[in-house]
């Protein structure tokens, strides 16, 4: 089911993922962010810990993988954002568990941590973004739903 919310059809599900995404990637992001070793820590222990590699490649999977088996929208910015999300988490984990060595050697590769860091800056900006845009569709939603009264 979809909510036209002045413009494109908004589905419902877009409306439940958009804000918890938005907060987990503005969360997330600000955590790595807020300390410049916190990308290359984070890395090193996955590639000491092939179980740690292998619980974290399990967690993205699933998540991701769940994200699109519930929500295949691609009709606005908001939707393929959620869609575009669970899919880099299915893919992400999917290697992290199929390929470990592989990832480990990417995340060896001397450009790694500054691309990372690169993506958590726009994670925080998608993250910001999902979580207005939703925000300010549900109270829209709310509005344009309710009974008109007299």
């Amino acid at each position: 089911m979809s909510v036209d919310l002045l413009g494109p059809l908004v589905s419902r599900e877009t409306l439940v993922l958009a804000p918890v995404l938005g907060i987990y990637l503005l969360v997330s992001a600000v955590g790595f962010l807020r300390f410049p070793t916190a990308v290359a820590d984070f890395s090193r222990d996955l590639c000491r810990h092939p179980a740690a590699m292998h619980a974290v490649g399990a967690v993205a999977f699933f998540v991701g993988a769940g994200i699109v088996s519930f929500h295949r929208h691609w009709g606005n910015p908001a939707e393929i954002a959620v869609t575009a999300t669970g899919l880099w988490w299915a893919f992400e984990g999917a290697g992290m568990l199929a390929w470990p060595g592989s990832v480990v050697r990417a995340m060896q590769h001397p450009r790694y941590i500054s691309t990372m860091r690169a993506m958590q800056w726009s994670a925080l900006l998608v993250g910001a973004i999902s979580y207005r845009w939703a925000c300010s569709a549900a109270r829209l939603s709310r509005r344009c739903s309710r009974p008109a009264t007299r």
